[in-house]
């Protein structure tokens, strides 16, 4: 069982740098190394040195990690390790070990400039740490466009050229011989030969990131919780992608270490080295181009770590960029021009499922508690009342809602529907500057869709061919107030950008009035009559 230092330590982080784990390192902080693929036995037991190992964490909530004695809500997850038969590529690097199999000599290693040379970018490159802290990347572009030779300028070894087939075989072109192919064990041998001095001025920092640290001797194997079994209804488990890939991945390594040690023959163990590449390139990007995704037995494609981290639906966007948030709605847009440009029409469905906490005083309380009464089915009603010591009470689950109403004192907190009057803020993605974002009154309206003023739609880039937009509504009297002081349309008339209003008509709102209004039409006393009471004039009429 690994050690753990009770001593805390207060430190500011200045900055963070990332690396590559090498070897020892992923064995360091593996807890277990894991040897069978068979995950559960016939009890439900994490089997020892499955990849459901207890050390690595435990998916049960009453069961204890077997490494750091948490529950599952404590327990931060533990890594175990699978030693590769083999040496493997990793398919996110080899754009890296291209560069320098290309740049560096096959014999002794060292990058093909010469020492004058050599001498020369460390001046320089020392010289730009001063000036801006860090080395910008273009200075490493540069060292790799100039070393090229024939020969080392060290050693003397003739140099042959190196090609690269996707997704991760590497090809030497020896004249007279053919392309030779480089194994990952050849290419990880070449890449040991480099020294520490050559790689810094390659871009590399040794300490953080050797270059035969990218191809892998060792496979880090993530926690349980990464990649959690479902137990579905008929009782079978199902185990997540990841855990499938690594089952593939530690039965072919299994397989490669028998033939090794029975002296299997040499096209035996290049087929499944190969196999074992495959896997292991699958399990890090299952899109990596040269090859065929992993599949499922239906057919369907195997979400391995790639797929996790990128695209509108990983980690980084979905996950972290992206937001939900409580008391927000979101439909299509429509057009209303009877609307004033600081109001909303917000549909009635949505006016009585979101709420707004309003405190019960003298003044009100006969108000708050026609709406108790009322509950969440009548509008205007409410959801919630919260009492002085903190407890909610759902209305929706209350029969006799005339009691709660009664008990309705000074102090106490009710949740009612939305009503006009009420500030909301109203946004359309994409956020490009800070009209993007606004506050308007609410009008309750029939219908399912936000109707909006058509002067307003220029400063949210909207218009009416099935945008959507959304709608927040600030639960605090601070974010009220400051919602209505800060953020109202029409505070918001004059565009930072360009220093014009940018609240206004446009497009076929212009092209109306001018049609309306130019010499030539002509329109009868009755349209006209209609005209004007749309335009809510209250004045005599000329002759």
């Amino acid at each position: 069982m690994a050690e753990y230092s009770e001593e805390l330590v207060y430190k500011a982080i200045d900055e963070i740098k990332f690396g590559i784990l090498s070897p020892q390192e992923i064995r360091k902080y593996s807890v277990a190394e894991i040897q069978t693929a068979d995950t559960y036995d016939e009890d439900g037991a994490p089997i020892a040195s499955g990849l459901m190992d207890g050390r690595l964490g435990t998916l049960e909530p009453r069961q204890r990690c077997k490494t750091c004695g948490n529950t599952a809500i404590r327990c931060p997850g533990h890594f175990g390790h699978i030693e590769l038969a083999v040496p493997v590529i990793h398919v996110e690097f080899t754009k890296l070990i291209y560069d320098l199999l290309s740049h560096t000599c096959r014999n002794c290693g060292r990058i093909l400039l010469s020492s004058e040379r050599i001498a020369k970018l460390k001046v320089r490159m020392n010289r730009l740490k001063e000036m801006f802290g860090d080395v910008p990347s273009s200075f490493f572009k540069k060292v790799l466009d100039v070393a090229k030779a024939k020969e080392c300028p060290h050693c003397g070894a003739v140099q042959y050229k190196i090609s690269f087939e996707k997704p991760t075989r590497f090809r030497e072109e020896i004249p007279g011989s053919g392309a030779q192919v480089l194994t990952p064990s050849m290419v990880r041998e070449r890449l040991e030969r480099i020294p520490d001095e050559d790689l810094e001025i390659l871009g590399f920092d040794p300490k953080m990131a050797r270059p035969e640290w990218m191809v892998l001797q060792v496979l880090p194997v993530p926690p349980v919780y990464v990649r959690p079994s479902i137990t579905l209804e008929s009782g079978i488990r199902s185990e997540d992608d990841l855990t499938h890939k690594l089952v593939d991945i530690i039965r072919i390594n299994q397989r490669l270490k028998e033939n090794m040690e029975a002296g299997a023959p040499t096209l035996i163990i290049q087929d499944l080295s190969e196999l074992l590449q495959y896997h292991v390139t699958t399990y890090f990007n299952n899109e990596a181009s040269g090859i065929p995704p992993a599949r499922h037995r239906s057919g369907r494609a195997l979400k391995t770590l790639a797929q996790r981290l990128k695209g509108k639906e990983g980690r980084f966007r979905s996950n972290l960029s992206g937001k939900r948030v409580d008391f927000s709605a979101r439909t299509v847009i429509s057009p209303d021009p009877n609307l004033d440009i600081n109001e909303v029409g917000v549909p009635l469905e949505i006016a009585m499922r979101l709420s707004v906490p309003e405190k019960v005083t003298e003044w009100n309380i006969e108000e708050m508690r026609k709406l108790v009464i009322n509950g969440p089915e009548k509008y205007p009603g409410a959801l919630y009342v919260i009492r002085p010591d903190g407890k909610r009470i759902r209305l929706e689950f209350v029969a006799d809602r005339t009691k709660i109403a009664e008990a309705l004192q000074p102090g106490f907190i009710v949740e009612r529907h939305l009503r006009d009057g009420d500030i909301a803020i109203f946004n359309r993605q994409p956020s490009l500057h800070r009209m993007s974002i606004m506050a308007h009154y609410v009008r309750v309206l029939p219908y399912k869709t936000f109707r909006l003023h058509l002067c307003v739609c220029p400063p949210y880039n909207a218009d009416f061919d099935g945008d959507e937009m959304n709608l927040h509504i600030p639960q605090s009297e601070e974010a009220q107030t400051e919602a209505r002081l800060l953020m109202q349309v029409q505070d918001q008339i004059l565009s930072p950008r360009f220093g014009g209003p940018i609240i206004g008509a446009i497009r076929d709102y212009i092209t109306a009035a001018f049609l309306l209004t130019r010499k030539s039409t002509l329109l009868k006393k009755d349209e006209v009559c209609r005209l004007l009471l749309a335009a809510k004039y209250d004045g005599p009429l000329p002759e």
